[in-house]
């Protein structure tokens, strides 16, 4: 018996298994009343099991990060859980 993994819901946006979506988070606004926000990726494997969170680039000048989540993003490993 196959077990399906539920639904994550964020910020009013729902991601179903076997999904994958990319979400602004809104975090702040600048004083030029500009909205800030983050993009989260989101995948929702098709299986339950553990989850990851993954942050890159938190300090301005510390971009290795960011293309080593740009390469994981795009690691076959990750492709096995999600349906394209």
């Amino acid at each position: 018996m196959t077990t399906k993994n539920k639904p994550i819901a964020i910020n009013g946006v729902t991601i179903t298994p076997g999904e994958q979506q990319i979400i602004d988070l809104p975090v702040a606004t600048l004083y030029t009343h500009t909205d800030v926000s983050i993009p989260f990726h989101i995948i929702c494997a098709k299986k339950p099991g553990p989850r990851l969170f993954i942050s890159a680039a938190i300090h301005g000048d510390e971009l290795n990060g960011v293309e080593i989540i740009r390469r994981l993003l795009k690691s076959t490993t990750l492709k096995r859980f999600v349906v394209r």
